[in-house]
C-alpha cells in the first residue's frame, strides 16, 4: 500500500498523533503552524495592487543593483572558491569569481522568499519573484570577454532555479486557501497590465501557479480567474489540467487534454495515460502520432506501455529507437526475434560509430566473423576488451595471438603505470582462453622480466595476481 493510501485510510486519532509528536520537537514546524493556524481562522490581509507593484518596483530595483555591481573583468576575487584544486583556466577562474557572486545574490533572494511562504505572505512571495525575474532581464552587465555568452541567459537560468526551489517548498509546506486566491488573482492583474498578450512570461510562472493550485479546494475560483484574464488557456495548458481535475469536471479535462495535447509533451503524456486506461484504440492512434513527431522524447515515454500484444509495429518502432539512443541490449533483446534481417542490418549501421554496443547485439546474432573483423581492424580501440571478449572462445589461437601482439606493441611504445594497468587487464582477459592459459603465463613471465627492469609494470602485474 502507497503512502496516500495508507494515510487516506488511517483514522483521524492516529494521524493528529503522529503530527502532534514530530511538532511538539521541532522549532520551525511549531512556528509554521502558528501562521498557518493565524492565516486559517484571520484572513490575511492581501496586498493591494498599488502595494504589490510598489514591491515588484523595488525588488526589481534591488537586484538590478546587485547584478549590476558584479564586476565582470574585475569578480571578488576576496570570496572566490575554486571548485577544485586542479587546473583552471584563467578565463574559467574569472567566469566561476562572477558565477559565485550571482549565486549568492540568488541565495539572499532564496531565504527571503522561503521566509514569506512560512509568514504566509504568497502575495508578497510573487511580487517578489515577478521583480526578480524583471531584473534578471533588465540588468545591464558589460562581458567584453563574453564569458558568459548572453549574462541575461545566465541570471534566467539561475532564476528558474531559485523558483523551483520555492515551488518544492511550497509543495511540503501549509498554505492557507486565505492566501492562493489573493495571490493567484494579483498574479494574473500584473500579467495583464505589464505583460498582454506575452505567452512567454505566463508559461514562466506555469508550475508556480500549479504548486498554488494543489494547495487549495477551490479550482473551480481558480478557473473563474483564468477565464477572465487575458492569458489565453493554451499558453498555461498543464495548470488548465489540474484544475479541471480537482474541480471534477471530467468533460472539460478530456476536452482540454486534447486540444492542447500537441503542443505540450506534458498535457499529452496525461492524455495516453488517460486513453491507456479507458480506450486502447485512441491511446494507439495518439501514441503512433506523438512517436512519429519527436522520435526520441517519445520512445522514452511510452516504453512502459507499448507491447508486442498491443501493437506490434509501434513495440517494434519504440524500442528500437530506445536500442539506437541508449545503447541498452536489453532493448535490443525485446524485439530481437521480431525484426526482419534487414532491419537489423540498418540497426548495425545505426549504431556503427559505437563499436562496442556493435559487438554486443552482433554476439546477440551470434555474427562472431563479424565480430573479429572489427577487432581486427580495432585494435586501438578503447573498448578493446568488449570487443574480443565474445569472441575468446570461438576464436581462441586469434584471440590470444591478437592480445600477445597488442600487449608487446603497446609495451614498446608506451611507458606509464595506466598503461601497465591496461595490459595486466588484456592478460587476465588471456587467461580465459580455452587451451592458452599455461602460453599466457609463460608470455607473463617474459614480461615481468622485461629488459629494461619496469618496477612499476612488475608491481602492476603481482597486483594482478600474474606474478
Amino acid at each position: 500500500m502507497d503512502f496516500k493510501s495508507k494515510y487516506t485510510n488511517a483514522p483521524e486519532a492516529t494521524k493528529l498523533k503522529f503530527l502532534d509528536a514530530i511538532i511538539q520537537s521541532n522549532d520551525k514546524l511549531q512556528q509554521e503552524f502558528m501562521n498557518f493556524a493565524g492565516s486559517e481562522s484571520n484572513p490575511v490581509a492581501q496586498e493591494s495592487y498599488p502595494d504589490f507593484l510598489e514591491l515588484v518596483k523595488t525588488t526589481r530595483q534591488e537586484f538590478l543593483e546587485n547584478f549590476e555591481h558584479v564586476d565582470l573583468e574585475n569578480p571578488d576575487w576576496d570570496n572566490y572558491n575554486p571548485p577544485h584544486s586542479g587546473y583552471i583556466a584563467e578565463w574559467e577562474q574569472y567566469q566561476q569569481a562572477s558565477e559565485q557572486e550571482f549565486e549568492e545574490i540568488f541565495d539572499r533572494f532564496r531565504a527571503e522568499a522561503i521566509d514569506n511562504i512560512i509568514q504566509q505572505k504568497l502575495d508578497e512571495l510573487t511580487a517578489m519573484l515577478m521583480g526578480l525575474y524583471e531584473a534578471t532581464q533588465d540588468a545591464d552587465i558589460p562581458d567584453e570577454y563574453d564569458s558568459f555568452g548572453d549574462v541575461n541567459e545566465h541570471l534566467l537560468d539561475e532564476f528558474q532555479n531559485v523558483m523551483n526551489d520555492i515551488i518544492e517548498k511550497l509543495k511540503l509546506s501549509a498554505i492557507s486557501e486565505n492566501t492562493i486566491l489573493g495571490a493567484t488573482q494579483i498574479f494574473f492583474n500584473y500579467c495583464d497590465a505589464a505583460y498582454p498578450g506575452n505567452i512567454f512570461f505566463a508559461q514562466l510562472f506555469q508550475e508556480y501557479l500549479m504548486a498554488l493550485a494543489t494547495k487549495t479546494s477551490q479550482a473551480d475560483q481558480l478557473l473563474s480567474l483564468l477565464d477572465q484574464s487575458g492569458a489565453e488557456c493554451k499558453t498555461l495548458p498543464k495548470l488548465v489540467l489540474l484544475l479541471n481535475k480537482n474541480a471534477g469536471n471530467k468533460t472539460e479535462w478530456l476536452q482540454s487534454a486534447r486540444q492542447f495535447y500537441p503542443e505540450s509533451k506534458g498535457v499529452a503524456r496525461q492524455l495516453l495515460e488517460y486513453y491507456f486506461e479507458n480506450d486502447k484504440g485512441e491511446f494507439l492512434r495518439i501514441a503512433t502520432e506523438l512517436f512519429e513527431n519527436d522520435k526520441r522524447h517519445w520512445a522514452q515515454q511510452l516504453k512502459d506501455f507499448v507491447s508486442a500484444e498491443l501493437d506490434k509495429p509501434l513495440f517494434i518502432k519504440v524500442f528500437y529507437q530506445l536500442t539506437v539512443d541508449e545503447k541498452e541490449i536489453d532493448h535490443f533483446l525485446k524485439i530481437q526475434k521480431l525484426l526482419y534481417p534487414e532491419t537489423i542490418q540498418k540497426l548495425l549501421d545505426d549504431i556503427d560509430r559505437d563499436k562496442a554496443f556493435k559487438v554486443q547485439v552482433l554476439a546477440a546474432e551470434e555474427r562472431y566473423e563479424e565480430i573479429k573483423t572489427i577487432v581486427e581492424f580495432n585494435p586501438g580501440d578503447w573498448h578493446y576488451v568488449e570487443l574480443i571478449s565474445p569472441i575468446l572462445e570461438i576464436y581462441p589461437e586469434f584471440c590470444f595471438k591478437h592480445i600477445k601482439q597488442k600487449a608487446e606493441l603497446t609495451l614498446k611504445n608506451e611507458r606509464d603505470r595506466h598503461t601497465y594497468q591496461r595490459i595486466v587487464e588484456w592478460l587476465k582477459l588471456a587467461d580465459r582462453i580455452p587451451g592458452f592459459k599455461a602460453e599466457n603465463r609463460l608470455f607473463a613471465k617474459e614480461l615481468y622480466n622485461y629488459k629494461p627492469n619496469l618496477p612499476a609494470l612488475k608491481d602492476e602485474m603481482r597486483k594482478g595476481g600474474l606474478a
